[in-house]
């Protein structure tokens, strides 16, 4: 089936880099979000557990092993999430450590396909969480945390307009920087 859009693009190292470094301070400004509910869990039980600790059903040494063993839980969780944006940048240039440095994105219907020289990944539109419009490039973020770059100066309003409809469909963020 032939694609809605295909586009290919030749990743340079400056653009690369700009594209990586772009990608961190967005995800570790805006990422920070995420983490609120597992914070606030960790308070509440933290609370609830002081509760025994005073009323002296649980010895201040149990309470507070419970509780450092819950602390390694929330900073795991927390640094998952700073790893995967870390990840998700690092897919997103995947063609930079190829001998070949070309990318090819084709955008189908149901869904949309990337293309490096040694890799090959696609996507359900379903799976879109975000449209982030950066100046130098756009930046599709998807459920399993993996990111597709668009260079701005290749987005037609052909294809803006495609983007824009897909992300209304799957009730996706669009985000413009």
């Amino acid at each position: 089936m032939e694609p809605k859009h295909a586009l290919e693009y030749e990743l340079t190292s400056e653009m690369a880099n700009e594209i990586q470094r772009t990608l961190m301070r967005f995800a570790l400004r805006h990422g920070w979000r995420r983490d609120v509910p597992l914070l606030l869990g960790w308070l509440v039980f933290a609370l609830v557990l002081a509760w025994p600790v005073f009323t002296g059903w649980l010895t201040p040494g149990i309470g507070g092993g419970i509780l450092f063993l819950a602390t390694l839980f929330v900073l795991a969780g927390v640094y998952r999430r700073h790893w995967l944006s870390y990840m998700a940048a690092a897919s997103a240039v995947v063609a930079l450590h190829t001998s070949d440095r070309r990318v090819r994105l084709e955008f189908h219907d149901q869904r949309v396909l990337m293309e490096a020289e040694y890799f090959r990944g696609e996507a359900a539109w379903t799976e879109l969480e975000q449209l982030v419009m950066f100046p130098q490039f756009w930046a599709l973020r998807f459920s399993n945390e993996g990111h597709i770059v668009i260079p701005a100066a290749l987005v037609t309003p052909e294809l803006k307009a495609f983007l824009h409809g897909k992300a209304e469909q799957a009730t996706a963020e669009v985000l413009q920087r």
